[in-house]
């Protein structure tokens, strides 16, 4: 596993059924994991994703954890006979859509090193357009 471990995944999903939707091979584990962290990366846009994900010293940030975490659950409950995914599983996979939308937007920022162009500049931009008096 890359950027989270098993006890990450312990804390969405009992290890019990980790075990049942894998068979026991930490591969299927490993490519239900590398799945979120491609899809995360989709939405990582403000980010430097290849020092976040490095395979040898990936930058740990919580609220990613917690995300791709859901995501890896979401995607090894599947893998079960009958498919059925349960609500709450289903519910944690939006929550977890719905952040990585938030942090395309920036409205949630993550303290990770952002994108250096080449010029040594920073891709990010930053304002407020809030408008309290409403007028234009």
């Amino acid at each position: 596993m890359i950027y989270i471990s098993k006890e990450d995944l312990e804390t969405d999903i009992w290890e019990r059924f980790i075990d049942e939707s894998t068979g026991h091979d930490d591969n299927i584990i490993d490519r239900a994991e590398g799945k979120a962290i491609d899809l995360c990366k989709t939405y990582l846009t403000l980010y430097n994703t290849g020092l976040v994900f490095d395979e040898i010293s990936p930058i740990r940030n919580e609220v990613l954890v917690d995300i791709i975490s859901k995501l890896t659950t979401y995607n090894l409950i599947r893998r079960n006979a009958a498919r059925k995914v349960p609500s709450d599983a289903k519910e944690n996979w939006e929550w977890a859509m719905k952040q990585l939308e938030k942090i395309q937007s920036g409205r949630i920022t993550l303290d990770l090193p952002p994108v250096v162009l080449p010029d040594g500049k920073s891709n990010s931009m930053w304002g407020n357009n809030t408008n309290k008096d409403y007028y234009i």
